[in-house]
């Protein structure tokens, strides 16, 4: 079961590196969770929300650490970008194998915005997930030629990482007990 759980989590790391492209997480003023990413040229905030109990206030970047409700709300950081169009698209992840073989079919969209302009507001997609695993938020803008520029952003949702750490702190700390008490005969 853990060795399962660890070459998942290996996975998700590999897969979120090698397909999500220059995507920044944990970057940002104050050391905010909020991530950043660019999309032709024109640098996004992204800010994960989750309304669980004991979550109200938190922003999540790359790891959601609890199933249910999750916002994502997606803003430009710079000025003069209210005219440009953005879609945003939910994927969950559906075949391992294909994703490290064949990026183009890992995913499946389980949620589409249509195109809005950042002019209108605020710009999000919500969704309630159900089960653990790796989903990927695409970002499509259309420039003032028309042309489509594209990024995917991928993000772990149910994995408990501050409840893992603990309680691998806790293994490694009564590992340590049980060998000093071993050693001392």
């Amino acid at each position: 079961m853990l060795t399962r759980l660890f070459a998942r989590l290996s996975m998700a790391l590999w897969l979120s590196t090698v397909l999500s492209g220059p995507a920044a997480a944990h970057v940002g003023e104050h050391h905010s969770q909020n991530c950043f990413a660019e999309v032709g040229g024109i640098r996004l905030r992204l800010s994960g929300y989750q309304f669980q109990p004991g979550l109200e206030n938190e922003h999540f970047c790359r790891i959601f650490p609890e199933l249910g409700q999750i916002i994502i709300a997606v803003e430009p950081l710079e000025e003069g970008q209210e005219d440009k169009l953005i879609t945003l698209e939910l994927l969950e992840l559906s075949s391992w194998t294909d994703g490290l073989l064949n990026n183009g079919t890992a995913f499946t969209v389980i949620k589409q915005q249509p195109a809005k302009s950042f002019g209108d507001g605020l710009i999000s997609i919500q969704q309630t997930i159900g089960q653990r695993g790796i989903y990927g938020l695409d970002m499509t803008i259309q420039d003032e030629t028309g042309q489509l520029l594209h990024q995917r952003f991928l993000f772990l949702v149910g994995i408990p990482v501050k409840k893992i750490l603990a309680a691998f702190a806790g293994l490694v700390l009564l590992g340590l007990v049980g060998w000093k008490i071993t050693k001392k005969d």
